[in-house]
């Protein structure tokens, strides 16, 4: 059995203030629920499975090599169980393939700005396996399929909208525990991570995961660096968005390094690019009152 943290707490707060959010949480690098940050949305009201099915039903889409419809998807989900899980997760790329869904899941709220993900300055080659927004569906024993932390150390905020869902996180000082895959350390090489094999895996008993369960209406905000998994309790809709600014710049640079080896050429004319692009963007986020 893996250890339980017993010292870590993640808050729920409500009303929090941008430069609150700041001080308190995105800097420090410490996750956080908030209750009322897709308040807004007119998804908050209009994502249900019948939403979905009466206006998407015959809509397409390929997941794992196989094309569903979400009339097919949606009835999968509906008999998913514990014991007999429907595949998890389904996702929904939406700037690529479901931009008419954007209204519903806008405003940004402005306690994720800035964002630089849409930069000119970055070169697209760095971001070009990035989908920053994604509508994921799950059924109840519906599982992540591995433990990661996000792509390019980014920001993400995940926005449930309906059902619940539990979250397993791992702060990054116990990234030592969990066996990053080398070239890709954002992927842990853990198989059956919810019930792992410790003789295969023993540093991994040496981890303290935080469970965390998020309700409709709630959002967790994962730091860079946290590794973090998760599985559906019910049947269950959640909006995910990643955000990339001045406090997480720089693991992003390293990030964008790692591939192309640190010591390369190639990953030493990234890394002096990129510091320079960062100094710059920030220089007119303060400029603006942004940052």
């Amino acid at each position: 059995m893996l250890q339980t943290a017993k010292t870590i707490q993640v808050d729920r707060r409500t009303g929090l203030t941008h430069g609150e959010f700041v001080r308190e949480y995105r800097n420090p690098g410490k996750p956080v629920i908030f209750t009322d940050l897709s308040k807004d949305w007119p998804a908050k009201t209009k994502f249900t499975p019948e939403y979905f099915q009466e206006r998407f039903g015959d809509r397409e889409i390929e997941i794992g090599g196989k094309i569903y419809t979400l009339n097919k998807l949606f009835d999968l989900l509906k008999n998913s169980t514990k014991e007999n899980p429907a595949p998890y997760p389904f996702k929904l790329n939406v700037r690529k393939d479901f931009a008419d869904l954007e209204p519903d899941i806008s405003p940004r709220p402005s306690i994720a700005t800035p964002d630089r993900t849409h930069s000119s300055l970055i070169p697209k080659m760095l971001l070009n396996d990035l989908y920053d927004l994604e509508i994921f569906f799950g059924g109840p024993g519906g599982e992540f399929p591995y433990l990661h932390y996000d792509f390019l150390g980014l920001y993400a905020y995940i926005n449930q909208l309906y059902g619940e869902k539990e979250f397993t996180i791992f702060p990054p000082e116990q990234q030592k525990y969990l066996y990053p895959k080398p070239g890709s350390p954002w992927l842990s090489e853990i198989e059956n991570h919810h019930n792992p094999d410790l003789k295969k895996y023993p540093l991994l008993a040496e981890a303290t995961p935080i469970t965390i369960t998020i309700s409709a209406g709630e959002t967790l905000f994962i730091p860079c660096g946290w590794y973090h998994t998760a599985r559906s309790l019910t049947l269950t809709i959640s909006v995910a968005f990643d955000q990339l600014c001045e406090s997480n710049w720089k693991f992003f640079t390293n990030e964008c390094c790692i591939p192309r080896g640190n010591n390369s050429v190639k990953a030493k004319m990234i890394n002096a690019y990129l510091t320079g692009a960062g100094a710059l963007l920030s220089a007119r986020e303060r400029l603006m009152g942004t940052e």
